[in-house]
């Protein structure tokens, strides 16, 4: 049997069912059979669709009646129906329509069935790989149609799912056949049947691409184009939208089809200034987008070189686009324009391309699908310069296999990131090395040597910003007989003067095109931000300077650092470039600057006063000024948070200091006395210079109390560094104007610290004497707080001397009260005096817990000077019990903090350690 005779033969073979036009039954003599009207019809057309395959007899209660006529019993109205059709099929044996699993079955030869049949020529034609005979089992497969499928029956549920499947079936045939005789050659004999066709199916884009392949077939350039503008006029009106993909790539591939040896080939790119340096790493990441289907993003602030950057790749590896180079420039920040329209520069991609303007779509959505097509199977650089927004260049992006799309652009553009999948390629300033390389490429090594230590001041005004270097570069190559001192004197005074030439190119202008483009409240951020004299900006700060709650405060940053006017180093820090700084600073107006200053002193005093607090609470609080209402503030709850406050601000305290030198000395002065305390703890890095600050401050305030204590505080740096002469001298000139104020407590206080020097200069009885004076007026005066001090410092001097009785006392004493205070910096400071005392009467293992316990403390409340000196103690006690293991990593421990510090105990530290080492252990 051949392929259309397989299948169950089940019941009368003479019969031939039609289905593919009116559906009716003949005998192998061409005879009609006559069929019951109506749901007997319907009946049989159900079954022979499923041919050989049992239906559920609830589906075919479905397809004969609709829910508004389904009678009383359907299952009894079904049997009827059956028993009609068998008897008009001659199925007196009930051989052809079967009852089983719960539904019926008609069982034939399936090369009875013409449906069957089309279905087997199809499936042949598909499975041929000649074309003549794939196009004469495709003609015979047509044949078979007798006009529209399941024709004569009641419209009903049964037509209205099967027929479109079923004209479908016939057009995909219809499409296959063309396609058929379009590769013998037929294009003339096909051509008035697609020529009908298009017009009763005119959104079928297949039917339209084969009638103007068969135009161009036949020669009739002109017909296939303009067969091409009536398919898209037609789609835009029938549905809203344009050709689809294969009729854009058709289109483009008619359009291009023109001798190939006559192309010109696209080489678009601007010439740029030889003179290129550093950026290896992103050189190298753009290599790594080849072979191409990738979008590059290259990102970074005015001046820094994107363009440079784009242009030098695109030279390196035009040999790796031989299709071409596209280029454009697309305005984004141009003040003399507005930023370019993509389609207004898809036309002039498409000239490049060889498409004439006269064979231009006449859409837009047109042009890019065309331009899209004929990159498919090219191999282009699109290089798209400074972007402004994603809009701009979605359109302009290659999707060819072996295109890149090359993008610069000020703006972050998250857009092209987050759908484009572009790869983002960020640019920051050149390093030292780079920017001296770049200076030399443009005006020689030879004129650089003449004054090395001039380079490198104005290598630093630069600021590694490579429009800055050219800029300058430029001056001092039209300049030969000039000095390069007088370069830095210019750069010094004036540095946006300076970075400029004659003919209107300078720094100040590039960035005004950025900042043109801001909205109002973002320019007057970005002035704002510029006033804060610290190398970085947390958010807290950027919120204090605008004057905004932190949350918007927060959004206006992100804009700024997208369009990278600002640049993030860490989550919520932000900072600003120099060049940048001074042309905001430029724009800001003098009342505008020292209102945002003033709120930026008034945030950080008042959240470092709440810090302060918590890292040593007895402290004695001082009055604060009132804060602008405009400042937000979130102080720390911690002493945990309270350091990390403070760390995150003190990059910056020096110059906040030195700028609010003169024009707001309250506010340093508070300001320093809020920060004191933390450098303490932290080793004092900073402490002397904002306390001589503080000081200068108190004196031009004339407020002699603040004198006083700022004494004491300078006084207390010294002595840590072993500067005995400046503590005294700083003490009694503290002392002095308590006693001319006859200020009791701090006569006390002034005291207590004296006595602290005085025993460290081994004067051990007078540091008796001026504690005892200081705890006599604390307890005339009802200061409790200091007395613990006091009395632990009385302990701690009578050690020294040996009267190790009365230091157990007096530390004893001091414990009460801190125990008293819940003061845990207390318990440490008696902790100390007590393993001073224990070692000394011999009770090591004593000593050493003791000492632990004063590590524990002090490390754990960040005081990094006192745990080292604890630690040392610790060791020397460990040395002596034989601990040695444990002496080392005392000594190690403390020697990483003492170095960390630049302290002068290092030295002690390491000494001790070479002599461990020495003695083998």
């Amino acid at each position: 049997m051949t392929e259309l005779e397989q299948g169950a033969v089940i019941g009368s073979a003479n019969l031939r069912f039609r289905l593919l036009g009116t559906v009716e039954v003949r005998t192998a003599d061409g005879d009609v059979v006559p069929l019951p009207s109506h749901r007997p019809a319907v009946l049989l057309a159900a079954l022979l669709l499923r041919l050989n395959r049992t239906v559920r007899a609830d589906d075919l209660v479905d397809v004969l009646w609709d829910d508004d006529d389904l009678p009383t019993s359907p299952r009894a109205a079904l049997q009827i129906y059956v028993s009609r059709l068998r008897a008009a099929l001659g199925d007196t044996d009930r051989t052809m329509i079967q009852t089983g699993d719960g539904g019926y079955s008609l069982r034939a030869d399936p090369s009875r069935l013409d449906l069957e049949v089309f279905r087997v020529l199809v499936r042949r034609a598909g499975e041929t790989t000649d074309p003549s005979a794939r196009a004469e089992l495709l003609t015979e497969a047509l044949a078979l149609w007798r006009g529209e499928p399941l024709a004569g029956l009641d419209t009903g549920a049964l037509t209205r799912e099967m027929t479109p499947r079923l004209v479908e079936e016939h057009l995909r045939a219809l499409e296959l056949s063309f396609d058929a005789r379009l590769a013998q050659g037929g294009a003339a004999d096909v051509i008035p049947e697609l020529t009908e066709l298009v017009q009763r199916y005119p959104t079928r884009e297949r039917f339209w691409a084969q009638l103007m392949r068969a135009h161009h077939a036949a020669g009739r350039q002109a017909l296939a184009l303009s067969t091409y503008s009536e398919v898209s006029r037609r789609l835009r009106d029938l549905l809203g939208v344009g050709p689809g993909a294969e009729l854009q790539r058709l289109h483009a591939e008619l359009l291009a089809a023109t001798d190939t040896e006559s192309m010109v080939v696209p080489r678009q790119l601007p010439s740029v200034a030889p003179a290129f340096a550093g950026r290896t790493e992103h050189l190298r990441q753009l290599d790594d987008l080849l072979p191409g289907s990738r979008v590059a993003l290259v990102i970074g602030p005015a001046g820094i070189g994107k363009t440079s950057l784009a242009i030098h790749w695109a030279k390196q590896v035009a040999d790796r686009f031989p299709d071409g180079i596209l280029y454009a420039d697309l305005l984004g920040y141009s003040p003399a324009a507005v930023p370019a329209d993509p389609l207004s520069v898809l036309p002039r991609f498409l000239a490049a391309l060889g498409i004439p303007a006269d064979r231009l779509p006449v859409t837009a959505d047109e042009q890019v699908g065309l331009y899209r097509s004929l990159l498919v199977d090219r191999s282009v650089l699109v290089v798209l310069d400074n972007a402004r927004t994603a809009e701009q260049v979605r359109p302009l992006a290659a999707t060819g296999a072996t295109c890149i799309t090359l993008v610069t652009s000020r703006n972050e553009l998250a857009g092209l990131v987050a759908t484009e999948q572009a790869e983002p390629i960020r640019l920051d300033v050149l390093d030292p090395d780079q920017s001296r390389q770049l200076l030399v490429a443009r005006v020689g090594e030879r004129r650089l040597r003449e004054d090395p230590a001039s380079v490198d001041t104005l290598i630093d005004r630069c600021a590694g910003l490579p429009l800055a270097l050219s800029l300058l570069a430029a001056q001092i190559a039209l300049r030969p007989r000039r000095e390069l001192k007088s370069f830095v004197e210019l750069v010094n005074e004036a540095p946006l003067d300076a970075l400029a030439t004659t003919d209107g190119v300078d720094v100040r202008t590039i960035f005004s095109w950025s900042y043109r483009q801001l909205r109002p409240e973002l320019a007057r951020t970005f002035r704002l931000l510029a006033q804060h004299p610290g190398s970085e900006i947390t958010t807290g700060a950027a919120a204090a300077l605008a004057g905004t709650p932190i949350r918007d405060a927060r959004n206006m940053v992100a804009v700024l650092v997208a369009n990278h006017q600002l640049v993030e180093i860490t989550p919520d820090r932000y900072v600003l470039h120099d060049l940048l700084r001074t042309y905001a600073r430029e724009l800001c107006e003098p009342d505008e600057a020292s209102a945002a200053f003033t709120r930026l002193l008034g945030y950080l005093v008042h959240t470092g006063f709440a810090g302060a607090l918590l890292l040593a609470p007895s402290r004695e609080p001082v009055e604060l000024p009132e804060l602008d209402p405009a400042v937000e503030l979130v102080l720390p709850a911690s002493r945990d948070e309270a350091f990390a406050w403070f760390d995150s601000e003190q990059p910056n305290n020096l110059a906040v200091l030195q700028s609010a030198a003169g024009r707001a000395d309250q506010w340093l002065w508070l300001y320093v006395w809020a920060i004191a305390d933390y450098l303490d703890f932290r080793g004092r890095s900073g402490y002397m210079e904002a306390e001589g600050l503080a000081l200068e401050a108190a004196v031009r305030l004339g407020d002699l109390r603040k004198q006083a204590q700022t004494r004491r505080d300078l006084a207390r740096g010294h002595m840590a560094m072993r500067e005995w002469d400046d503590a005294i001298r700083h003490h009694e000139l503290a002392m002095g104007i308590a006693e001319e104020l006859d200020d009791q407590p701090a006569i006390a206080h002034g005291s207590l610290s004296l006595a602290r020097v005085l025993t460290r200069m081994g004067k051990h009885r007078e540091a008796i004497e001026k504690t005892i004076r200081a705890l006599r007026i604390y307890e005339r005066t009802g200061h409790t707080d200091p007395r613990g001090t006091a009395l632990n410092n009385l302990g701690w001097y009578y050690a020294q001397l040996g009267e190790y009785e009365a230091a157990v006392d007096y530390a004893q004493q001091a414990l009460k009260l801190f125990e008293e205070q819940d003061s845990e910096y207390g318990r440490a400071v008696v902790s100390d005096t007590m393993a001073f005392a224990l070692a000394a009467a011999g009770r090591l293992d004593d000593a050493i817990a003791s000492y632990t316990t004063a590590v524990d403390i002090v490390r754990a409340q960040g005081r990094r000077l006192e745990t080292a000196e604890c630690l040392m103690a610790r060791a020397g006690v460990e040395e002596r019990a034989g601990y040695d293991d444990a002496a080392h990593a005392s000594w190690t421990e403390a020697l990483e903090i003492l170095e960390a510090l630049d302290h002068p105990d290092a030295e002690a530290a390491r000494h001790a350690l070479d002599q461990q080492r020495l003695n083998g252990q």
